[in-house]
């Protein structure tokens, strides 16, 4: 690896190896790594609308509703009416839903572990605490603010 890569570049090296370990475990669970963080969001948000989801991953909505059929159809979210809206539709997590998420939990904390293996303890703190700096320095460099929970770690 060259010396002077981008600082993006590494970020995409790293997150592209990422979802190729991740789609390790996932597709064998008819998931793919780009419907994990939907499944996350929803396993903390239950009942929200799929431009919730738009929104907040920065999606357009076609891709979302590509994302969320498939989630329906693999039986990982089911979509309920929303009382007193005409057209409105909350997604929430099945059992079957659940269960996945709490095993790719599990392989993402072993896939973090091995990463940060080459690392000692206390470093691994403080990359983690310099990535979500820089992940907010990033936000407002584009003029967004941080959602959500964002700014707490």
């Amino acid at each position: 690896m060259h010396p002077d890569l981008p600082l993006g570049a590494i970020f995409s090296l790293i997150h592209r190896n990422h979802s190729i370990a991740l789609n390790r475990h996932l597709v064998p669970r008819g998931l793919a790594a780009g419907q994990f963080p939907l499944l996350m969001y929803l396993s903390q948000k239950e009942g929200v609308m799929q431009e919730t989801l738009a929104r907040f991953f920065y999606l357009d909505k076609a891709t979302v509703a590509r994302a969320v059929r498939r989630l329906e159809r693999g039986g990982f979210i089911s979509r309920r009416k929303i009382p007193g809206k005409r057209r409105a539709w909350g997604l929430f997590l099945t059992d079957k839903g659940r269960g996945t998420i709490a095993e790719i939990l599990g392989i993402e904390a072993e896939w973090e572990e091995e990463l940060l293996a080459v690392l000692a303890r206390e470093d691994r703190v403080r990359v983690r605490d310099h990535l979500m700096v820089l992940a907010r320095q990033s936000m407002h460099l584009i003029g967004e603010e941080c959602k959500d929970d964002c700014n707490s770690g």
